[in-house]
């Protein structure tokens, strides 16, 4: 037996069919964005932000004026070290030039005392080397307490009386070599002090250590700066899995919420499956009573055929008669089956 449903219930079937293809399709999208969403990619991850970048580059700043300022005192030291070097060499050469000069006029007075024909064990040649003691002493060995009790009392007869040409010119070259000697002594002493201010000078770096120390307290700014970057990322990387978090969080919401709308979109589908089968039912239980009306209603017309049929054979029209007179009409034609058979029944038993 085909079963025929109405356009409503095809309608239903179909619309169904359509939500469950919808909801394939939307799944499979979700899945795929979840999917999406659960990888991470490290450039994703702001390791490079403006604040970790300013504070390594401070602190970048900060180690190199360290070493730059320990630098800049150091080059000071070395400029001021080569300075006074530099002055002292000068000196060493004024000192070259002054004793050149006293040779030039020890040379000088020389080339006189050969002019002069003077001897050099001459009592001329003595008074004047008594002279020179006397009045030029730095240009002699001896001082004025190495004289003795003779050399005094011919001095004092030499400054009474005149002094010859060549004593004269030599006092004279004598006075010019004092002066290249003070100098040449001012030039040593220079030397000494520009000698001195350069082992002092020395002496102080030792102490200090600008370097050592500029090296220290920049390797002590990149270490607190690298604690520093390292707390930043740890905030960051925090502040990331807590976005992170939330957004799983939410996510599970939502995939809860999907959940449960497709909980009740799988419940509505089965109610409505279940309303369908129902009118499904119920269309075969309509379908099967009509089958039965039908049978009953064929099998009327086939009695009411036969009865009046056998109303024509009994010469009774009843063709227009009411369904009441008819009813009688069969109630007596049943009864009268039932004496007929028991007529029958008699005759059978008469017959016995």
């Amino acid at each position: 037996m085909q079963i025929k449903t109405g356009s409503n219930e095809s309608q239903m079937i179909q619309t169904n069919l359509q939500t469950q293809e919808k909801g394939a399709v939307e799944d499979g999208c979700k899945a795929a964005k979840q999917q999406k969403k659960t990888v991470i990619f490290a450039g994703d991850l702001s390791l490079h932000k403006d604040p970790i970048t300013i504070r390594r580059r401070e602190a970048q700043r900060q180690a190199m004026k360290f070493v730059q300022n320990a630098w800049d005192t150091d080059r000071k030291t070395d400029q001021s070290i080569a300075e006074y070097d530099g002055l002292a060499e000068e000196q060493k050469k004024e000192i070259l030039v002054n004793r050149d000069r006293i040779l030039e006029c020890r040379e000088r007075k020389e080339n006189l005392r050969e002019g002069y024909g003077v001897e050099k064990d001459s009592q001329e040649q003595k008074d004047l080397e008594l002279l020179e003691r006397r009045h030029y002493p730095g240009n002699r060995e001896f001082a004025d307490l190495d004289f003795t009790e003779e050399e005094r009392k011919r001095l004092k007869e030499l400054e009474g009386g005149p002094l010859t040409e060549y004593q004269q010119k030599c006092l004279e070259i004598d006075g010019e070599e004092q002066i290249f000697r003070i100098r040449a002594g001012k030039a040593e002493s220079a030397i000494k002090s520009y000698y001195g201010a350069i082992r002092s000078i020395k002496r102080e770096r030792l102490k200090h250590h600008e370097m050592e120390d500029a090296q220290n307290n920049a390797e002590k700014v990149m270490e607190q700066a690298g604690k520093d970057i390292q707390g930043m990322l740890m905030d960051e990387a925090k502040d990331h899995v807590d976005e992170s978090y939330e957004e799983t969080r939410e996510e599970e919401e939502e995939k809860a919420e999907e959940k449960e709308a497709e909980e009740e979109k799988i419940e509505l589908r089965k109610e409505q499956k279940e309303l369908m089968e129902a009118r499904i039912d119920e269309a075969r239980e309509e379908s099967h009573e009509a089958e039965e009306a039908q049978r009953a209603q064929e099998k009327n017309a086939r009695e009411e055929a036969a009865f009046l049929k056998d109303m024509s054979e009994a010469g009774m029209n009843v063709a227009g008669a009411g369904d009441s007179v008819k009813a009688e009409i069969k109630d007596i034609l049943q009864k009268l089956k039932l004496i007929e058979a028991d007529i029958k029944g008699i005759e059978v038993d008469e017959e016995i």
